[in-house]
């Protein structure tokens, strides 16, 4: 069939301004919705910090409280150590770091501790790279086995 050019278009101008208004509200549809899955993705971010962070804190004092102990037991033993009263006072000094470690872990959240991370690497960038890569052989050759 030829169409012939004369002929009235199939679509009126009224069909042309409804289809136009449909694709409006089809649009407008669609950006309300995607405004509510952003919305509803932002909460779900948020609950799921607010969970890491929760757990975060369980596992700070966990650390901090495991930490006081082995200190404790290291104090505890240190004079029995070979090696006399070097050895000992070595105990002693790696317990008492070890006390300080579980102090800090207290006293600071971890939003604390990563702020204090960047800016470690910041003043000392090319340690903090030889420290990652390190860390990242360690924990590749540990998970190879």
């Amino acid at each position: 069939m030829s169409r012939d050019p004369l002929t009235p278009n199939q679509f009126s101008d009224a069909s042309t301004e409804e289809r136009n208004k449909d694709v409006k509200s089809m649009a407008s549809d669609m950006q309300d919705r995607l405004r509510d899955v952003g919305s509803k993705a932002r909460e779900k971010t948020a609950q799921m910090a607010d969970a890491v962070s929760e757990t975060v804190g369980r596992q700070r004092e966990t650390a901090a409280g495991g930490l006081d102990r082995v200190a404790s037991t290291i104090h505890d033993n240190a004079e029995s150590i070979p090696g006399g009263r070097k050895a000992a006072n070595v105990a002693h000094s790696v317990a008492r770091g070890m006390e300080s470690t579980a102090s800090y872990l207290r006293d600071h959240d971890f939003t604390d501790m990563r702020g204090e991370v960047m800016s470690l690497c910041r003043k000392y960038p090319t340690q903090a790279l030889i420290s990652a890569l390190a860390v990242g052989f360690l924990l590749g050759r540990s998970a190879r086995r």
